[in-house]
């Protein structure tokens, strides 16, 4: 016979944030927090077995679960706008590449406000701030090269 160490799923302490209760599914932690002032609930004072305050399995440094739609698609398109950075030296390149570099931004930003209230995804959305950074310094150069060429 086997037994289920695992806590049945609740509301527990957030291992990561304090103040904070965080839902176990009874699996895995879910994005879903409360505050832990006035909130009426039977949570236990401990964590979940196997639980820390940051992942602590391979898989969720390479693969990007438990965190927000914004902060994944942030990180990607961070990383496009890195390679972006060349078409952007191309005539009228920077066009698209300023496009790409706008929806990162606005995803980042989304996703770190989201971080800010219990979510995850932090990392990847500073990332995709990064990357659309250098993707926007490199479309005002691909930009000026464009017109200073057109112009002579």
């Amino acid at each position: 016979m086997t037994v289920d160490a695992s806590p049945h799923p609740n509301w527990y302490p957030d291992p990561a944030t304090a103040g904070l209760w965080r839902y176990w599914d009874g699996v895995q932690w879910t994005e879903h927090t409360a505050p832990m002032g006035g909130v009426a609930t039977s949570g236990p004072t401990h964590a979940p077995v196997g639980s820390s305050t940051g992942p602590s399995e391979a898989i969720h440094w390479l693969v990007p679960v438990g965190r927000s739609g914004e902060a994944i698609a942030a990180g990607y398109l961070g990383f496009l706008c890195l390679f972006l950075t060349i078409l952007a030296f191309l005539p009228f390149g920077f066009i698209g590449t300023l496009a790409i570099a706008g929806l990162t931004i606005w995803l980042a930003v989304r996703a770190i406000k989201k971080a800010e209230s219990g979510g995850h995804g932090r990392g990847r959305a500073i990332f995709g701030l990064v990357g659309a950074g250098f993707a926007v310094l490199a479309s005002i150069v691909g930009a000026y090269g464009t017109f200073a060429v057109a112009g002579s």
